[in-house]
């Protein structure tokens, strides 16, 4: 297979990435997707603006490498012995959607952190379970580390400190977010609660954020100059939630998730008919969200 970057075209980006698609015999989620123009409906609905996409064949990897980057710290065993190591499952594949929007899943993240700061306390041997099993697993990774774990309910924070922070950070917290993803995955077997597990290491998540929302005003700032749409890469739920509400009293910015997996981008553009990005987004009723919730969302599209 070809790994040249090729544009396709369509009066939307769904349409645009199913041409894609088909003209490469290959899935979505084995390509690398780059929104160049959302397109537009024109004036009056006369002069259309296609929209226009830059594709890539994503590399050839081993399963789970891209999920699993923490467990390469595991020593020299096998892929198969590594996940092993970590009681993990190889998660099942994606269903294929042509660009599914990814508010549902901030939604879901919402939800959960709700139902657990709100049903009971967890249980003194569930949280003895928690910092077992995480400190296993740095001491494993070769980056022993002190552990600071605070309760909110079924709300677990776990805090690492110690002298291997940025190697547990890893690029844009890759490593740390894949550690959180391993824990809950083992917590998931061994606890019966359903304790809702986020792990930091020192101030990194803080320290993210505040870079994140730099980023995003920066981006907003040419598209406010320009009106070209303009894209955060890569964001996992915590973090879109986060830039979503950054840009919620911005009268002149939207922000939209869009993408599959757990990693999605946002786009960045400004509010109108012509400028609203395509892609198949589900409508909501006027004042009310997803399963009946009220309220409006502003600028987080979905």
């Amino acid at each position: 297979m070809s790994l040249d970057k090729n544009d396709y075209y369509g009066k939307d980006v769904s349409e645009a990435i199913k041409k894609a698609c088909e003209a490469l015999g290959v899935p979505q989620e084995t390509l690398d997707i780059e929104v160049v123009e959302t397109g537009s409906s024109g004036i009056f609905g006369l002069i259309r603006k296609k929209a226009r996409i830059r594709v890539q064949i994503k590399p050839p990897v081993k399963e789970a490498a891209d999920i699993f980057e923490v467990s390469s710290f595991l020593g020299s065993k096998t892929k198969k012995e590594q996940l092993a190591a970590a009681e993990i499952d190889t998660p099942e594949a994606a269903p294929l959607h042509l660009e599914k929007v990814a508010d549902e899943d901030d939604d879901e993240e919402d939800d959960l952190l709700a139902e657990a700061e709100q049903e009971g306390d967890a249980s003194p041997e569930s949280i003895e379970i928690v910092k077992e099993e995480l400190l296993r697993i740095v001491e494993l990774m070769g980056f022993p580390s002190t552990l600071e774990v605070k309760t909110t309910g079924l709300a677990v924070i776990c805090t690492l400190r110690g002298d291997f922070e940025e190697n547990l950070a890893g690029p844009e917290g890759k490593v740390l977010d894949s550690l959180q993803y391993i824990l809950r995955k083992i917590l998931s077997r061994k606890v019966q609660e359903r304790l809702r597990i986020s792990i930091n290491v020192g101030l990194f998540r803080e320290k993210r954020l505040e870079e994140l929302k730099v980023k995003a005003a920066e981006l907003a700032a040419l598209v406010k100059e320009d009106g070209k749409t303009q894209v955060l890469p890569g964001l996992n739920p915590s973090e879109r939630r986060i830039i979503h509400m950054f840009f919620q009293e911005d009268k002149e910015i939207r922000s939209r998730s869009v993408g599959d997996g757990l990693f999605k981008k946002i786009l960045i553009y400004k509010p109108g008919k012509g400028n609203r990005p395509s892609g198949g987004g589900r409508k909501r009723s006027s004042g009310k969200g997803r399963q009946g919730k009220t309220g409006p969302k502003n600028n987080r599209e979905s």
